[in-house]
């Protein structure tokens, strides 16, 4: 048992979680990660405006919205060689309903284990899976939609199986100009990792999108820039710690996007930056998050999507 929990930690402060003094509460703290670049670089957002293939991670909602299909993959580096990799998609079903599919891995190997300062113990690797389906319905002037994951977590020897669901909900006022969304993520429970289950970072959020301003050609009216400021709020379960997300996007010709962003209360970081290059049905996105003073930082995201 306490092999188990001194591994679980380590996992834990090497994803940067808020609260690591309980082991197996943060056993799976990468859920409460972002997937993509783009909403990595403004401070964790996207509950509100993510209407594409990441929809089924931020909200299942926005996998309803009006658009092309689209799919997507993204690959997170981060300290100790702890790498994400994430493929999703979204998929219309009519005008009123989408469908996504996803799946994302986190792992690592050569992690030391430690029951003390000192010299390690030995090594040991880990690795999480979370993968699902989204469904997405129109309802009035709402969306609404409901994610449906299988979760598996693998520490040394131990293993573990599991469940969970995402509920969100996403409208838009003043014909756009303001993006409303809310979400409750990870609704399930865990197996028993060798003795005790890891408890599911539960996850709500709620968050607003406006476009503080654009300038358009004079002729014919395309759009030379076009500003967006999102903000945020959420609250995890096993920390008890709230934080606000705050982004802001900046777009020229509809092909390249500066984005910055910032997220209170963690442990991690704080300030974030990011690109963006749209050319046609490709997007491509990047995202760098500073990590604090110790932490062996920066990780660098980066994300591909194509729309058809």
């Amino acid at each position: 048992m306490g092999r188990v929990f001194l591994l679980l930690s380590a996992f834990s402060l090497c994803l940067g979680a808020t609260s690591p003094a309980s082991a197996q509460d943060s056993g799976l703290s990468f859920l409460r990660f972002g997937v993509d670049a783009a909403g990595m670089a403004r401070g964790d957002v996207g509950v509100a405006s993510e209407d594409g293939a990441f929809s089924t991670y931020w909200n299942p909602a926005g996998i309803s919205a009006p658009g092309p299909n689209e799919v997507a993959v993204s690959h997170h580096v981060w300290i100790a060689d702890i790498r994400t990799y994430v493929a999703s998609s979204k998929f219309r079903l009519g005008a009123k309903t989408g469908v996504g599919l996803y799946i994302t891995a986190t792992g690592a190997g050569d992690l030391e284990a430690r029951e003390e300062p000192g010299e390690a113990l030995g090594f040991f690797d880990a690795q999480f899976v979370n993968a699902g389906i989204a469904l997405g319905r129109i309802v009035g002037p709402i969306r609404v939609g409901i994610t449906a994951k299988y979760l598996s977590e693998r520490i040394f020897v131990n293993s573990a199986n599991g469940y969970a669901f995402d509920f969100g909900v996403q409208t838009s006022l003043f014909d756009g100009g303001v993006l409303l969304g809310a979400a409750f993520q990870n609704v399930g429970k865990m197996e028993r990792l060798n003795a005790e289950r890891t408890e599911l970072p539960q996850i709500l959020r709620v968050g607003s999108e406006i476009f503080p301003f654009k300038i358009l050609a004079e002729n014919d009216g395309t759009a030379l820039l076009n500003t967006s400021l999102i903000v945020e709020v959420s609250h995890n379960s096993i920390s008890e710690s709230t934080q606000i997300h705050v982004g802001f996007a900046g777009e020229v010709l509809d092909t390249v996007i500066a984005r910055v962003g910032y997220i209170s209360n963690d442990a991690l970081r704080d300030y974030s930056v990011g690109i963006g290059l749209a050319i046609a049905e490709l997007s491509f996105d990047y995202a760098l998050l500073p990590f604090e003073e110790g932490f062996g930082g920066p990780a660098h995201i980066i994300s591909l999507s194509y729309s058809y």
